[in-house]
């Protein structure tokens, strides 16, 4: 407002002031004998219509300039409520009771990652949490429930878990230096060749039988985490925490980045 104010004022200076001064200023450096009353006063109007002609082009593109930062304001506006709406809808699809709308849930989300990078992190952390929610270990439900089930999976996982888990592996969302956190999780016999899974997990999940075939696990955490019976081969642990892991059956033949053998596991006393 009062920057609004301070130009109006210097406008009106403009006009009213500035134009017998630019008359008088050009007959001094003209040299030139002094214009008749009349003469002086249709100069003075001349350069008087210039001014006003030049504060009406300015105050017009003035205009157009704020007209350009409301409308690419309301277009970011428009554009983020779009993504709200999106968001909300991909979380109602991952809490349906249909195996396949979650699934689509999943990759909606990954969409969403792609398209808004300030929801990377809200995306990664919501998947991470869906598939700690899905595949619990131990199971939420009777074992022998679960054990019916997986036969019927494809990859070992059920689709949205596999979709889910192969969306984080594809990084699109996960942020630098951030860990996906898929603690006490399912995913045996799950079927997970060239995965980068590095930084994510594992403590206390169970991934007897998994397939990590060529997988990037370093600096992933597999503390407690059982892994009988597992195929690492030409899988990088570097720097990957293995304390406590049951490696028992597991082939790590070509695996890299090994650092000094993990600690024995202890089977619980009973």
């Amino acid at each position: 407002m009062v920057i609004t104010v301070g130009v109006g004022v210097l406008l009106g200076w403009c006009v009213a002031f500035a134009p017998a001064w630019i008359v008088q200023h050009d007959i001094g450096v003209q040299g030139g004998s002094q214009l008749s009353t009349a003469d002086r006063l249709r100069a003075v109007n001349d350069v008087r219509v210039v001014l006003l002609q030049g504060a009406a082009g300015l105050v017009a593109l003035g205009g157009i300039g704020l007209g350009a930062v409301l409308s690419l304001r309301q277009i970011r506006v428009s554009r983020e409520g779009q993504f709200i709406d999106l968001f909300a809808r991909a979380i109602e699809q991952l809490s349906s009771e249909q195996v396949s709308v979650r699934h689509g849930g999943v990759y909606a989300m990954e969409q969403i990652a792609d398209a808004a990078p300030h929801y990377r992190g809200h995306v990664a952390a919501l998947l991470a949490s869906f598939v700690r929610q899905q595949a619990p270990w131990p199971p939420a439900r009777p074992p022998g429930e679960v054990d019916a089930e997986r036969p019927r999976y494809t990859g070992g996982l059920r689709d949205d878990v596999g979709g889910a888990i192969a969306a984080l592996s594809r990084r699109s969302m996960v942020l630098p230096g951030d860990s996906i956190e898929l603690e006490k999780v399912d995913l045996r016999g799950a079927e997970l060749v060239d995965h980068d899974l590095s930084g994510f997990c594992f403590a206390g999940a169970n991934l007897d039988g998994a397939n990590l075939t060529g997988c990037d696990l370093s600096h992933t955490t597999f503390a407690e985490a059982s892994l009988k019976n597992a195929n690492l081969t030409g899988a990088t642990l570097t720097d990957a925490n293995l304390t406590d892991a049951n490696l028992t059956g597991a082939d790590l033949t070509g695996a890299t980045g090994l650092g000094p053998p993990p600690a024995p596991h202890h089977a619980p006393a009973t």
